[in-house]
Formats: structure tokens, C-alpha cells, sequence
């Protein structure tokens, strides 16, 4: 989900962005002609929007690919709606367009592509925080452009992705200029991340030339910097295939297998916890983690906190390293993770 906050009440929106973005996972949209019927080709097409968000298969149609029918889809819609969407056309004006709009039941997914032994990525997903510099007639700027933000807004949705995008105020302007986003020098806006309170920093240089747009993109993910070259007729392509080529990293790093899932009690000790407020906050965390299905507190002793957390669904040690909260120090040999406020 793609935004530009404003000062107010900032971190309120950034957690009101992750909670919606984790909701939208299993809802697919496509467009619909104005009379044309609800069918099972496009119930398909809107599961294949959540199941390319899951798996990150930018490449092949996971539809296709396991080869679901009409009685498949049929069985896994929780509910559809007929919704009429305005939007921005390329020229700035406004233009209205008929979807489908359906939702899917989570258990049912996940289990399909359990079947099919397919990668799954939750809804643990970090905020990536993306700075944009275009280059057009108007010369060499950060760029506003109201369509180039819809086309994100639009495409971050498509593919599950948390984008924000910064102010570009004064605090902002002192550590990432024009010249550090050309470059892609990534180290310039890592302050910004605890701002903004995202997970991983992006940059993409956008270029208009005479009959194409080109793009560089760049990120860094756990302190390995890699990113895209590209080259298309517009640059809404270059936004799709930059966020694709995201997801694609993303779910390599942080998608499971059924395989690899974690399952039954795990031990977790917490350091650090210095009053009720960080407490509360340590234990709502913990609880809310997609995977954990109970959670027990088995010892407390000054700042030191032991939970007994049963886990089924996940990987506990990858999700736990997406929190800005908490930093993992340690895993002991029984698999007892400990972790550190920071």
C-alpha cells in the first residue's frame, strides 16, 4: 500500500497501512465489462492476483499452473462484489472502470498451495521505503506525479507489497538528495527507515528518453544491495516489473514451504522490557504473529521475559526479523530464540 503520509499522526497511518495490507492478501480484483456477468474465467483471474501475491510466481500463472477449474474457485470464494473504480488516465484525466472484487478464505488457499507444495509468504511483510528521482523534459527531479503514484498504489496492491513513500520534507532532504537516488547509494536513506518505521529502503531512477522510459532499481534486503535494470514504452511498465522482480526476492527470502513450517511450542526469552507500556507491546506483538496460536508467559525476572508460544504455519525466526521491535541475539541449540527490545 503506497502513500504519502502526512506529519500528523504518522505512525497511527503506517499501522493502519500494515493492518490493511495484511487483510487485502486474500482479495483479488479484475475488470468487468458494464454488462458483463460474474464468471468463473473471472473469478480465476482475481485468484490468481492473490495466489501471484502468496507464491511471488510474477513469471507463470500459478491458476495455470496447478491447474484450477471453475468447481475449484467456486469452492474457495468467500464473497464477490461488482465495484466501479475512478481513476487517473496518463493525461491526468478521470476515468471509470467496472471489477470484480473477491475475496477468498485464507485456510483453504493456504492449504491449496500446501498441496502443490508451493512457497507461501504471510502477512509479516516489511515496509519498503521507496524513493523516486525522474528524469524527463522538465529535467532531473524527486518525483510528484500523481499518475506515477497511482500506478504504484495500484501495482503495491496487485502484488502485496507495503510501499511508502517519504515526505520529502527538510529532515528527509538533509540525508537523501537527487544525486544519492540517481546512484542508488542506499546507505543515505537508512536513517530515514526507523522514521518511517520500514523494513527495507528502495530507490528507482526514472528516465524518459525520445521513444522509451528506462528505470534502475535498487534495494537492499538483511544488508545485500541488488535491483533491475529496465527499459520500456511507459513507465507504468517499469513500476510493474520493479515490484515484481520485490516480490520475487521477497518470497525467496520469507516463503515456506509446507515442509519448512514450524510447528508446536517454541521458547522465546525477551531482554530489555522496562515497564508495563513496552511489555504491553512486546505481548500484543507476539500474540498477533500470524503463526502463533497460543501464547504463555513462563517467567519474568527484572527485565527478562520467558513466553511458551505454539506455533503452526511459519518460520518464527524469519517473521520475528521483519519486527523493528525486536532483534534476535541468539538461538540456543533446543531452538530457544532470545531477543532484545531495540
Amino acid at each position: 500500500m503506497i502513500f504519502a503520509p502526512a506529519r500528523a499522526g504518522l505512525l497511527a497511518v503506517l499501522m493502519l497501512s500494515g493492518q490493511a495490507l495484511a487483510s487485502d492478501l486474500y482479495v483479488g480484483e479484475t475488470p468487468l465489462d458494464d454488462d458483463q456477468p460474474i464468471t468463473a474465467e473471472a473469478l480465476l483471474e482475481a485468484l490468481d492476483q492473490v495466489l501471484v501475491r502468496l507464491t511471488g510466481m510474477v513469471e507463470e500463472s500459478p491458476v495455470v499452473k496447478i491447474g484450477l477449474g471453475g468447481a475449484d474457485v467456486n469452492a474457495l470464494v468467500l464473497s464477490q462484489q461488482r465495484v466501479r473504480i475512478e481513476r487517473l488516465d496518463e493525461d491526468g484525466e478521470r476515468i471509470s472502470h467496472l471489477y470484480l472484487r473477491a475475496e477468498f478464505h485464507p485456510p483453504s488457499v493456504d492449504r491449496l498451495l500446501q498441496d502443490h507444495e508451493l512457497p507461501r509468504w504471510g502477512r509479516e511483510r516489511p515496509a519498503i521505503l521507496l524513493w523516486i528521482a525522474k528524469d524527463d523534459e522538465e529535467g532531473a527531479r524527486l518525483s510528484s506525479d500523481r499518475f506515477l503514484e497511482q500506478v504504484l498504489a495500484l501495482q503495491a496492491r496487485r502484488f502485496g507489497l507495503d510501499v511508502i513513500r517519504p515526505l520529502g520534507d527538510a529532515l528527509d532532504m538533509a540525508e537523501v538528495d537527487l544525486a544519492d537516488i540517481r546512484g542508488g547509494f542506499l546507505d543515505a536513506a537508512e536513517n530515514g527507515m526507523q522514521r518511517y518505521r520500514a523494513g527495507m529502503v528502495a530507490m528507482l531512477d526514472l528516465r524518459a528518453d525520445e521513444e522509451y522510459w528506462s528505470g534502475r532499481w535498487f534495494w537492499r534486503l538483511e544488508g545485500r544491495d541488488s535491483g533491475l535494470s529496465l527499459t520500456a514504452d511507459s513507465r507504468s511498465e517499469i513500476i510493474e516489473a520493479g515490484l515484481a522482480g520485490l516480490l520475487s526476492v521477497l518470497v525467496g527470502r520469507y516463503g515456506v514451504i509446507a515442509d519448512d513450517l514450524d510447528h508446536g511450542a517454541h521458547r522465546v526469552v525477551v531482554d530489555g522490557i522496562v515497564d508495563p507500556v513496552q511489555y504491553a507491546e512486546v505481548l500484543r506483538y507476539l500474540s498477533e504473529l500470524s503463526m502463533v496460536e497460543e501464547l504463555k508467559v513462563i517467567n519474568a525476572r527484572d527485565r527478562r521475559f520467558e513466553f511458551e508460544l505454539s506455533v503452526s504455519g511459519g518460520r518464527l525466526e524469519d517473521v520475528i526479523a521483519l519486527s523493528r521491535m525486536l532483534v534476535i541475539d541468539r538461538q540456543e541449540f533446543d531452538g530457544t530464540l532470545h531477543l532484545r527490545l531495540q
